[in-house]
């Protein structure tokens, strides 16, 4: 965020021809408090800022210059600490914050596209009589502002990925056509971009920073393949051979990456997944094998989860950081916490399997991690 209040002062001064003394009068300080303000080593008390727009007749925004932009860190501080009040403060509050910040900085599509995402992300959380409510009400504010961004922004990859947040919020609605409409019906083909600039700078002889666009890239398309391990399996529960074919090739590749330790909560969702199928086909072993892992996984587990390289992931740390909410997670280490925990106490495809002493241990297991 930009603010150059001295040069306004400066030219607004000069058009009036006032001195600093007089200015300074009239404010109500001192000639040098004024020199510092215009030299930018200061700036004056929030208190200041009415009467000095008044002065000039010109509203607070144009005194201060104010750019209407975040910086990438800006909008990952500004989610974290939104994120954060979600533990401490009501929903309706928080939402208000929500909303005050996106009047501010509604042309700024980067932190637009983000809030559209905290909301998604924690609209269970915000004012409303149950969850049905809550979707019918923030999911089409979210796609609301995707729209904002999608229409608007000139970045063709914040256009995309705004594309995409809206074809999901349409699945959310129950739209599923909308959703084909706007994103096709056809695995759209992909060039690989990152494969273009790590050459660049393979050109330069600049190895190490084509090398951490390949670890990027890799460690990016190993996230999107459990992912979609995840999702799939949840369609082939009624062809356990296909089922346990996808989960024992999907753990291979996590085997095989450690994802546990890259991205631990993806690999959770992952597990969680695997498992629920397992219970609903009846393969108890299998679903205690899963379970158990996950279970130790997430004991070990400190939250809140900061993503981070690995030994062999080692330069994608400088990449992670500059993602658009930096190597935070979209939510809060409570929600994601609980969450997690949550769904293996009471999913009710586990209930069958209550009075196992297996599933008594993984239970105890987790409330015994209850605190974040």
């Amino acid at each position: 965020m930009d603010v150059n209040i001295g040069p306004v002062l400066v030219a607004q001064r000069k058009a009036q021809h006032l001195t600093q003394q007089q200015l300074a009068d009239f404010i109500g300080v001192s000639k040098a408090a004024v020199s510092k303000w215009e030299t930018g080593k200061t700036y004056p008390d929030i208190t200041l800022l009415p009467a000095l727009a008044a002065y000039f007749n010109m509203s607070i925004d144009d005194l201060l210059n104010y750019e209407p932009q975040l910086s990438a860190t800006e909008i990952q501080h500004i989610y974290a600490a939104l994120k954060a009040d979600f533990d401490t403060k009501p929903g309706t509050e928080v939402l208000t914050t929500i909303r005050s910040f996106i009047r501010r900085y509604y042309a700024c599509y980067p932190f637009i596209q983000q809030m559209g995402l905290l909301i998604l992300n924690h609209f269970d959380l915000l004012p409303g009589e149950d969850l049905a409510a809550k979707q019918a009400t923030y999911v089409p504010e979210a796609q609301a502002l995707f729209v904002h961004v999608r229409d608007n922004a000139q970045d063709v990859d914040l256009v995309s990925q705004a594309r995409n947040m809206e074809g999901y919020t349409l699945l959310l609605l129950n739209k599923p056509q909308a959703v084909l409409d706007l994103l096709g019906t056809r695995t759209p083909a992909y060039l690989p971009v990152e494969s273009l600039i790590a050459t660049a700078f393979q050109q330069q002889d600049d190895l190490k920073a084509a090398q951490g666009i390949y670890q990027s890239a890799l460690a990016q398309y190993l996230s999107i393949m459990m992912s979609q391990f995840s999702n799939y399996l949840q369609l082939l529960v009624k062809d356990p051979a296909k089922f346990a074919a996808t989960y024992h090739r999907g753990q291979g590749v996590a085997d095989v990456f450690a994802f546990g330790t890259l991205n631990p909560v993806a690999m959770m969702n992952f597990q969680l997944s695997a498992a629920t199928g397992f219970a609903q086909q009846h393969q108890t072993e299998a679903l205690f094998t899963v379970l158990t892992a996950f279970a130790d996984l997430f004991a070990h587990l400190e939250f809140p989860v900061v993503l981070h390289g690995d030994a062999y992931f080692d330069q994608i740390d400088d990449w992670l950081a500059h993602l658009d909410i930096g190597t935070q997670l979209p939510r809060g280490a409570q929600q994601v916490q609980s969450g997690l925990r949550d769904y293996v106490l009471q999913s009710p495809a586990f209930a069958p399997y209550q009075d196992d002493p297996r599933m008594r241990a993984i239970q105890q297991q987790l409330k015994g991690s209850e605190q974040v």
